[in-house]
């Protein structure tokens, strides 16, 4: 085990990862343990810089690496950035991490050519510039991104603060790090190489990740299974959490012979 990389394990069952997003942790999960104790061992961790682990430096690969020590063989899930983390884990160890969910998250998060079902790369350009005068404030206007176009939405970004708070202080170098791997990592081609079965759960109202990524997705493989969360946005689990559970449950079932 990786002293750097924080984890947190809970449960019994099949073995499931969860990778959470920009500016969160571990914590943002525990809404879903509740429901996911009984049928799974639920791993999560904290990213490096966020929550309990240590700042690992500013190499995507190597901490790729760090985070694979620490975990062991199991179905990942990503959220979000955490997505770019699962997408490059299970591409590098396929028979490790066997099973992929990518919740609310983009191979490619900014529009380039031919991939126009994403975010216009000066969105994290601004978020980026705006952290020099503050993380708190950045991350606050980021959650309030999240959220758009759902009911409550004012309630849920309530929620991911109190959770962001409950699992600790994100490294302000984490951060800017993280908007560079927004921006900057492709990995369209990792996912089209893929051989373990795939899930992409898409929220219908996510701005971040718009739910027209699901079309893209089947041109780099019909294989893919893509399910669109009705009225949710970029975070399904806290606004539409039975829907969500019963969609991982569903996938990481072997299929019938």
């Amino acid at each position: 085990m990786n002293a750097d990389i924080k984890i947190y394990r809970e449960g019994c069952g099949q073995a499931l990862t969860l990778i959470h997003g920009w500016g969160m942790n571990a914590a943002v999960f525990e809404p879903l343990l509740a429901s996911l104790v009984d049928d799974f061992c639920v791993t999560r961790i904290d990213l490096p810089g966020y929550g309990q682990s240590s700042w690992l430096g500013e190499n995507f690969d190597q901490q790729v690496e760090q985070i694979a020590q620490a975990l062991d063989d199991s179905i990942v899930l990503g959220w979000s950035l955490g997505g770019l983390y699962a997408l490059r884990l299970a591409h590098r160890y396929p028979e490790r991490f066997h099973r992929l969910i990518l919740m609310n998250s983009n191979p490619c998060f900014v529009q380039r050519e031919n991939w126009h079902c994403a975010v216009d790369a000066e969105v994290f350009r601004q978020f980026g510039e705006s952290l020099g005068a503050g993380w708190q404030a950045t991350v606050r206007r980021f959650l309030g991104l999240q959220m758009q176009g759902i009911e409550q939405a004012r309630q849920r970004v309530r929620e991911l603060t109190a959770l962001l708070e409950k699992g600790g202080e994100p490294d302000p170098q984490a951060l800017d790090f993280g908007l560079q791997c927004l921006l900057e990592q492709d990995l369209r081609s990792h996912l089209g190489e893929l051989s373990q079965p795939v899930l992409c759960l898409l929220g219908e109202r996510d701005t971040l990740v718009p739910a027209c990524v699901g079309e893209q997705i089947h041109r780099i493989s019909e294989a893919i299974g893509v399910e669109c969360v009705a009225r949710s946005a970029h975070a399904p689990f806290l606004s539409h959490r039975d829907t969500v559970v019963r969609l991982i449950r569903e996938f990481a079932q072997p299929a019938t012979p």
